[in-house]
Order: C-alpha cells, then sequence, then structure tokens
C-alpha cells in the first residue's frame, strides 16, 4: 500500500507531528505539503493520511479546497486524520469542523494530536491575538507523543488489515 501523508502547517507544527507519525510506522510515506504543493495528485496512493491545523478554531482554508476537489479521489481510499489545535474545550468541535462528513465516515484512525504556539514563527499581530486569548506569553508546546503513537498503530494496523 503506498500512502501519503498530505497536510498544511502553517507554523510547522502539523509537519513536525506527520513527521512524528512516520517515526512510529514500518513504511515508507511520501509527505505532501499543501503549502507548497496545493493541488498534488493523488492517484496512486492507496491510503491517505490528511492532517491540518487549527487557529482561531477555523481549521485551514487550503484543506477544506483540497477535500472538496477530490473528493471522489479520497472516497477510494483509506483514511486518517488528525489536527493539531491547543483548544482542549473546543478540540473534538474543531476535529468536526476540521475535515467534511463524509470524510470524518471514512477515517479509520482520527486524533487530536495536541499543538504549539511558537511566537518565533508567529507575526505581531498573533503573537498579540495568543496572548490576549490563551493568556500566555511565550512559545509552548502541547504535543501528544503518546497519541501521535496510537495514531501511528491505528495507520499499521489498517496497513496489515
Amino acid at each position: 500500500m503506498k500512502t501519503a501523508i498530505i497536510y498544511y502547517s502553517k507554523h510547522g507544527t502539523t509537519e513536525r507531528v506527520a513527521y512524528l507519525i512516520e517515526e512510529s510506522l514500518n513504511h515508507k510515506v511520501d509527505y505532501i505539503s499543501l503549502r507548497e504543493s496545493p493541488k498534488p495528485d493523488i492517484r496512486t496512493y492507496d491510503r491517505i493520511i490528511l492532517g491540518t491545523s487549527i487557529y482561531a478554531g477555523t481549521p485551514s482554508r487550503i484543506v477544506t479546497e483540497f477535500c472538496k476537489r477530490n473528493r471522489l479521489l479520497l472516497e477510494q481510499k483509506v483514511i486518517g486524520l488528525f489536527i493539531c489545535c491547543m483548544n482542549k474545550e473546543q478540540e473534538t468541535k474543531e476535529m468536526e469542523k476540521a475535515f467534511p462528513e463524509y470524510l470524518q465516515k471514512l477515517a479509520i484512525p482520527k486524533a487530536i494530536l495536541g499543538g504549539e504556539f511558537l511566537f518565533d514563527k508567529m507575526n505581531c499581530i498573533e503573537r498579540f491575538i495568543t496572548r490576549k486569548i490563551a493568556k500566555i506569553e511565550s512559545s509552548v508546546s502541547c504535543l501528544r507523543y503518546n497519541a501521535i503513537r496510537e495514531f501511528a498503530t491505528q495507520i499499521e494496523d489498517s496497513y496489515l488489515g
């Protein structure tokens, strides 16, 4: 089975998580950044792992457009979904908003893998908003390493199945 991890990462956290997922897998994957390649050809992949970051409660528009454009192809694939977010109280709703309903139903593993506020990668407006809303003053990482490994295990199980 040929696998692609397709993701959108604004500040690098979702990309980092994509690589952490692959480190826990027993097979090679191809990485496709929708930021660098917004219209990838996914026809040759059997499995798609799709990840997005959540900013201010909103998933990436680029991921949403990718899902709309590729619906017919995605419906024929083995699907895994993950989000990176920092709002624990809203994360379940954010996961529901992140991907269309048809993908939510198809996904074998779905996971919320934590997130990061990376002040050194934010612009001044983003830092200001993060300070006001999240009430933090510096970079913080809340990645869920156990959840990342569990997500990878579920992907492996679907790989063997």
